[in-house]
C-alpha cells in the first residue's frame, strides 16, 4: 500500500505570538580596498572606492557595517607590508567580521598561494570573500576553483609588469638616464630636472672623510672623531655607522660617475632586493654629474683601502689599527723575525 505524505505548514500566527516577529540577523559586512601607485589618478580612485563601498553596506539592509580596511600606494604581490589587510584577518579570526566585499583578486593579492591560503583559511571560519569583478563567491562550491584560475592569472600579470618595468629601467641605462633617492644619500641633493647637485654643507663631509682616511685613520676612528665633534649625518644627527662610512669611501659618484643596477629584484613576489655579482648587466656613465671628489683623491682612497685589506690578510688582523689614539704604533710595529705583533 503507497504511502501518503501531508506537509502541514506552521502557523505564522502561533509563532509570532509566542515569539514575537522573527529576525533576520544582519551580516557583518567589511571592505578592503587598495592603490598600487601614489599618482593621484589612482589615489582618486581610491578615495572613491572607500566611498563607494561605505555607501554600499550602509545602504544594504542585509548588512552590518564592520569597517573598511584600506591600504595606500602598496604592492600586492605579498602581503606581508598591508597593515590594513593583516588587521582585517585578525578581525576575522576573532570573529569580528561575516563576510568581506573587495573590488577583484588583483586588489586581494597578486600572490596565488598568499591568495588561496587566506581564502581557505577564512573559509574555514565561516566567512565569504565577493569578488566583484570577477563575480565569485568563496563560499560557492565553485568559487575556488574560478579563483585559482584567475589568481594565477594576476599572479602572471603582476611578473608582466615586473618585466616591462626591468626593460624600461635598462633602456634609460642604456641612454644614461637614472634616477635615484637623496635621502640617505650624503653630499647631493635633486634638482628640479630630477638631476644631482652638490650640496656644500655636506659636502664639506665627505671631503673630511675622504681626507682623514688617506691621513692614516681607519673608519672606525673616524666614525669617533665625526660623533664626538658632532658632525652631522644626512638626517642632521651626529650619529655615524661604520658600515656608512666605508660605503661612502666606495662610492664611484663622489668622483662624479655613476654605476648603475649595482642590484636587482631577484624575485618579483617578494620584491627582495640582491646585489649584483655579474649576474646581470651593469652600466657606468664617467662624468654623469658634478664631483665632490677628484678622480685621482677617489682612486688613492680605493688603493689604500685594498693595501689595509691585503695588510690585515697577511698578519691574521681583526682590524686594521687599534687604540690609535692612545698608542699610534698600535698594530703596526711588526717583529723582523717572527712578523708578530
Amino acid at each position: 500500500m503507497a504511502r501518503s505524505i501531508t506537509v502541514i505548514p506552521a502557523n505564522q500566527s502561533l509563532i509570532s505570538a509566542a515569539e514575537g516577529s522573527p529576525k533576520i540577523k544582519k551580516l557583518r559586512m567589511a571592505a578592503y580596498c587598495r592603490v598600487s601607485t601614489d599618482r593621484d589618478e589612482q589615489l582618486l580612485s581610491y578615495e572613491n572606492q572607500l566611498r563607494y563601498y561605505r555607501e554600499y553596506i550602509e545602504n544594504n539592509p542585509m548588512y552590518e557595517f564592520a569597517g573598511i580596511y584600506a591600504d595606500e600606494g602598496i604592492t600586492a604581490t605579498n602581503t606581508k607590508k598591508r597593515d590594513e589587510f593583516n588587521k582585517m584577518i585578525e578581525d576575522c579570526r576573532n570573529k569580528k567580521i561575516d563576510r568581506i566585499i573587495t573590488k577583484s583578486i588583483s586588489r586581494f593579492a597578486r600572490n596565488t598561494l598568499d591568495c588561496l591560503n587566506y581564502v581557505r583559511e577564512l573559509k574555514a571560519l565561516g566567512i565569504g570573500i565577493t569578488f566583484e569583478k570577477e563575480n565569485i563567491d568563496t563560499l560557492d562550491s565553485k568559487g575556488e576553483v574560478l579563483l585559482t584560475i584567475l589568481s594565477s592569472l594576476a599572479q602572471d600579470e603582476s611578473r608582466s609588469i615586473s618585466e616591462n618595468t626591468k626593460w624600461g629601467i635598462r633602456r634609460r641605462y642604456e641612454n644614461g638616464e637614472y634616477g635615484i633617492s637623496t635621502k640617505r644619500f650624503m653630499g647631493y641633493d635633486i634638482d628640479e630636472n630630477g638631476k644631482l647637485k652638490i650640496n656644500k654643507a655636506q659636502a664639506k663631509v665627505v671631503k673630511r672623510l675622504y681626507t682623514e682616511y688617506l691621513n692614516g685613520k681607519t673608519v672606525d676612528y673616524i666614525k669617533r672623531i665625526f660623533e664626538r665633534e658632532g658632525v652631522k649625518n644626512w638626517n642632521g644627527e651626529a650619529k655615524w655607522q661604520v658600515s656608512t662610512l666605508k660605503s661612502m669611501l666606495e662610492n664611484e659618484k663622489y668622483k662624479g660617475d655613476a654605476l648603475l643596477q649595482k642590484s636587482y629584484t631577484a624575485d618579483f613576489l617578494t620584491k627582495k632586493r640582491t646585489k649584483n655579482k655579474g649576474e646581470m648587466q651593469m652600466y657606468y656613465i664617467e662624468e654623469s654629474h658634478e664631483a665632490i671628489i677628484s678622480p685621482e683623491i677617489w682612486e688613492c682612497v680605493q688603493l689604500e683601502m685594498k693595501r689595509r685589506a691585503e695588510y690585515m690578510k697577511k698578519y691574521s688582523l681583526k682590524c686594521y689599527s687599534r687604540n690609535t689614539e692612545k698608542n699610534p704604533f698600535a698594530s703596526k710595529a711588526i717583529c723582523g723575525e717572527c712578523s708578530g705583533l
